[in-house]
């Protein structure tokens, strides 16, 4: 991501979209945990680069769940990349938010293939047509979207699957390294972070990821992204980490100076390995 970018305020319109989209079924299989129905391996995300883009997103005067629904169904059966890992939907949850947009999130192994996606995606006379005959429901901004490195550094079903809606609560949080620290140290203090979640009861699905800056970003350096089967299960957490974080939360708060979240309901928008968010 690098700078999340934002876009016009829509006035009366985004507070529509931020109600109407609160309920929707859209986003995440938080991490993109792949399983083979035939050879039943999982693949090993923890540590695995992608390259993941951010892209603003509106919705329109005919914006309501049912459009919606239509538009993510007829969206998949686009002409696709193969190479899209995987796409999730945020919204705001919250009327303090930095931004006055939702997100989609696109998921890729490299820039090569993300920008050679686009390419294709731009000369597609049908996709074209689609995405202004859906301009009513939702406009998403692809000149403005920004990008990170993203990493898990745990694996993503250690506290359980997300449901199988789709939707998760997500917490991202602005971070800025401390002066003579960086990436280096922010390991080390993932590693005690890691040894007190293997310490937590599981109290709802929960994952993790760190999406790194190339330090030019004056917001954050990176950004930490929890995702939490709901805002319930999240504030549990919260709690955990604020009576037992210990020697984890110091070693965090020595390296980085993390800002107050962004906080977005969210969901699966496409999962090539779950049927009912893949290619239709």
């Amino acid at each position: 991501m690098y700078s999340f970018l934002q876009i016009l305020n829509y006035g009366e319109i985004m507070k529509n979209f931020y109600i109407l989209f609160f309920g929707i079924i859209f986003l995440v299989s938080c991490g993109q945990s792949s399983n083979s129905n035939d050879t039943n391996i999982t693949y090993d995300l923890v540590g695995v680069e992608f390259y993941n883009e951010f892209i603003p997103c509106v919705g329109g005067e005919d914006f309501n769940q049912e459009n919606v629904d239509s538009m993510m169904k007829g969206w998949r059966s686009l002409n696709i990349s193969d190479n899209l890992l995987g796409a999730w939907g945020y919204v705001p949850a919250s009327q303090k938010s930095r931004f006055d947009n939702g997100w989609w999130e696109l998921q890729w192994s490299s820039k090569e293939d993300a920008d050679a996606a686009w390419a294709e995606w731009v000369q597609d006379e049908e996709a074209s047509a689609f995405m202004a005959d859906h301009e009513s429901v939702m406009v998403c901004d692809s000149e403005a979207r920004g990008v990170w490195d993203f990493a898990f550094h745990r694996d993503v079903e250690s506290f359980g699957p997300m449901p199988e809606d789709g939707s998760f609560f997500t917490e991202f949080f602005p971070c800025k390294y401390n002066d003579g620290k960086s990436s280096a140290d922010l390991i080390e203090s993932i590693a005690l972070y890691n040894e007190w979640l293997d310490g937590l009861d599981v109290t709802g699905a929960y994952a993790y990821g760190i999406y790194s800056g190339d330090g030019t970003d004056e917001l954050a350096d990176f950004w930490w992204g929890n995702f939490h089967e709901s805002s319930e299960s999240a504030s549990v957490g919260n709690e955990n980490w604020i009576e037992s974080g210990g020697k984890a939360r110091a070693s965090l708060e020595a390296t980085a100076a993390c800002d107050v979240p962004e906080l977005y309901n969210s969901g699966v928008i496409y999962d090539p390995a779950r049927p009912a968010f893949a290619k239709s």
